[in-house]
C-alpha cells in the first residue's frame, strides 16, 4: 500500500515534513537494528541541479541527520544497471532500493501500463494529486503483494511533449500526415494513428541524424530532453501539450522494510517525502526554464492552452485506452482513470 502521504501538493512550494524511518532488516548490510547501511541504485547520472538528484541527495542526508549517523543510504549512480535492472535487483533482494520509471514496471505488474495512457493528467499538481488516492495506494499495495516490491514514494520525471519540422501543432488535426519518432512501445503508436501520424521507433543515438534528413518529420520528449539533446538545431517547431506524464517511484524490497524498526520506516518514510517535494517542485520549475531556453535558441514554441489539452485527449486517449485494457483488463483502466478524475475533480473543483 502506498503508506507515504506526501500531503496536499497544490503549489510547488517545499514544504517541511514530519519525520519516519530508515532501512535495515534481512537484505540491508547492518551491523545491528541501529547501525543500518541500504544500497540504493538509480539508473541515471547524478547532476548538480536536477531535481531527481537533488531530491535523493535530501534524502540521503535526512536519513543520516535524523538518526543520529546510525543509518545510512548508499547511491549508487548509474552503475549497477537501467530502471529494468535495478527494480529486478529489488525484488530479487539483491538490492534494497532503488529510483526507478512507471514506464518499466508493467513489466512487474502489468496494470502499472495504465498510467502511461496519454493526457491522464491535465497538469503535474493534478498528477501529484492523483498519487493521492485510495485507487492508486491500492495498486501499489497489490505490486507489492505480487513482486515484493513496496512503493515508497512517487516523484516527477516530467511530461512528453511534440516536435517537429513541418508545422506548428496547436491543435490534433495539426498532426495529421507527420513522421513522428517514437519509444518502442505500441502505446505510443496508438497514440500518433489516432491523430493521423505514423510512428517510427528510432533509437536515440540516430534521432538527430534522421530528423535532419527527413527520415522522420518530429518526435516527443520532455522538454529538458529536448535541450539537453541539442534537438532544437534540428527542430524548429515545439509544442508543450504534455500528452504522457512520467512518474519516478522509489522502491524498498518488502523484506528489507519489514526488518526495520518503527522509528527507522518513521524516518524513511518522512525522507523519500522531502526527496518527492524537492523532485517536484525543482523538475516543474526547470520545465519552465527548458522551454524558455528553446525559445531563445530559436525554436517556435506554442504551450498549449486546457481547452486545447481536451481536444487531444479527446482524439487521441480512446485508442490507447482500449489498447492497454486488451493488455490488462478493463477494470484496471477504469479504475486508473477513475483515481485521475478524482484527482482532477479534487484539485480544480474544491
Amino acid at each position: 500500500m502506498f503508506q507515504n502521504r506526501i500531503g496536499n501538493i497544490k503549489t510547488c512550494f517545499v514544504r517541511t515534513f514530519a519525520v519516519a524511518a530508515f532501512v535495515a532488516g534481512g537484505l540491508v548490510n547492518a551491523a545491528s537494528a541501529q547501525d543500518v547501511k541500504l544500497r540504493f541504485a538509480v539508473g541515471a547520472n547524478e547532476s548538480e541541479t536536477d531535481g531527481m538528484s537533488v531530491g535523493l541527495r535530501a534524502m540521503r542526508d535526512y536519513v543520516a541527520y535524523k538518526s543520529g549517523g546510525t543509518m545510512e543510504i548508499e547511491i549508487f549512480w548509474n552503475t549497477l544497471g537501467g530502471s529494468l535492472q535495478v527494480t529486478e535487483e529489488v525484488k530479487n533482494g539483491t538490492l534494497d532500493m532503488a529510483l526507478t520509471d512507471d514506464s518499466v514496471l508493467g513489466t512487474f505488474y502489468p496494470p502499472m501500463q495504465a498510467f502511461q495512457i496519454p493526457y491522464l493528467f491535465a497538469s503535474s499538481p493534478a498528477a501529484w494529486e492523483f498519487t493521492q488516492t485510495d485507487i492508486v495506494r491500492d495498486m501499489t499495495d497489490a505490486m507489492r503483494e505480487a513482486t515484493a516490491l513496496r512503493t515508497l514514494g512517487f516523484s516527477q520525471n516530467g511530461f512528453r511533449n511534440i516536435t517537429n519540422n513541418l508545422r506548428d501543432v496547436k491543435t490534433p488535426e495539426d498532426m495529421s500526415g507527420l513522421k513522428m519518432r517514437t519509444m518502442q512501445s505500441q502505446v505510443y503508436v496508438e497514440f500518433m494513428g489516432a491523430m493521423g501520424a505514423s510512428a517510427t521507433p528510432i533509437p536515440w543515438p540516430e534521432l538527430a541524424p534522421a530528423l535532419r534528413t527527413g527520415v522522420v518529420d518530429g518526435q516527443e520528449n520532455a522538454a529538458i530532453t529536448v535541450l539537453d539533446g541539442k534537438l532544437y538545431e534540428v527542430q524548429k517547431y515545439m509544442s508543450v501539450n504534455e500528452h504522457v506524464y512520467g512518474f519516478h517511484l522509489i522502491l524498498i524490497n518488502d523484506e528489507v522494510f519489514e526488518g526495520l524498526t518503527v522509528d527507522q520506516r518513521k524516518i524513511l518514510h518522512e525522507a523519500v517525502a522531502l526527496h518527492c517535494e524537492l523532485a517536484n517542485a525543482i523538475k516543474t520549475a526547470g520545465d519552465i526554464v527548458a522551454v524558455t531556453k528553446l525559445r531563445e535558441l530559436g525554436m517556435e514554441i506554442h504551450v498549449t492552452s486546457p481547452t486545447e489539452k481536451a481536444m487531444f485527449r479527446d482524439v487521441s486517449q480512446k485508442a490507447v485506452v482500449d489498447f492497454v485494457a486488451s493488455q490488462v483488463g478493463a477494470e484496471a483502466v477504469e479504475l486508473v482513470l477513475a483515481a485521475a478524475k478524482e484527482a482532477e475533480d479534487r484539485l480544480y473543483h474544491e
